[in-house]
């Protein structure tokens, strides 16, 4: 998944999280909160993977 299609996903899952706040949804609001949270804390710290090999 590159770099735009993951913003834009965390967008989408922001703005649903918003609007089921807004509906009154708090414990649906809350999960999609946590999903956005985890999901750009992941994005911004994120590593390349060492792939060191042993022979």
């Amino acid at each position: 998944m590159n770099e735009l299609t993951r913003d834009i996903l965390i967008g989408v899952v922001f703005v649903v999280g918003l609007i089921s706040f807004i509906c009154g949804e708090f414990i649906l609001s809350s999960t999609f909160f946590a999903v956005t949270a985890i999901a750009s804390y992941i994005k911004v710290n994120r590593k390349p993977v060492n792939t060191m090999q042993i022979s």
